[in-house]
């Protein structure tokens, strides 16, 4: 868990916004994947999948897929 506390920590003075924020940004508006925003923010993947599973993000994310298919 430490090494989260220190990415935790990093991006959110990188970017001076809230970890849960940033992560909802890159992650459910900007559709990127695990992946790509991780490598965008510097940080491994499973690190950022923590912060995803963390925040509960994942059905946030199905549910805006759900509605962009149905729209």
């Amino acid at each position: 868990m430490e090494n989260y506390n220190f990415y935790k920590e990093k991006i959110e003075k990188q970017y001076n916004q809230d970890l849960k924020e940033i992560l909802t940004t890159l992650y459910i508006t900007n559709e990127q994947g695990p992946s790509v925003s991780a490598k965008q923010l510097g940080i491994p993947r499973k690190a950022f999948i923590h912060f995803v599973n963390h925040y509960g993000l994942k059905p946030l994310k199905l549910d805006d897929i759900k509605k962009k298919v149905l729209a």
